[in-house]
């Protein structure tokens, strides 16, 4: 339950930004936990929110982060963004806790609100 308690507080979140998002959560080998898309997200918002977290999960780093890194070596990027189904930007972020390891992805608004409704997601699954 504590997962899908946690995606509720991403939504929550969402809402009271005004914002619609797709809301995906991975183990720490990116494999599916859950994805939730809110009613009049992007269609494609709930792909793009699992890769993110994916993303995450693999390299155990916020995709903020990797996408500063992606920008120093760009054609290394696009190689694991085509070929491995990775993803950079912000709105991916690893968790690791006593009681949840994996990472969160969130995708529908600016990569700004993404990542504020991605820290939302993983304070509930660090408590």
């Amino acid at each position: 339950m504590k997962v899908f308690d946690a995606v509720a507080r991403g939504v929550s979140k969402a809402e009271q930004m005004g914002i619609k998002v797709s809301i995906a959560v991975v183990d720490e080998n990116g494999e599916v936990v859950a994805i939730y898309k809110m009613p009049g997200a992007y269609v494609f918002s709930p792909w793009v929110a699992y890769l993110k977290a994916r993303t995450a999960a693999v390299f155990r780093r916020s995709t903020a982060e990797l996408a500063e890194r992606a920008a120093q070596n760009l054609p290394f990027y696009i190689g694991l963004t085509i070929h491995a189904g990775l993803i950079f930007g912000k709105g991916g972020l690893p968790v690791s806790s006593n009681s949840f390891r994996g990472a969160v992805g969130v995708s529908g608004g600016t990569g700004d609100q993404d990542e504020e409704v991605a820290k939302a997601v993983a304070e509930a699954l660090h408590s």
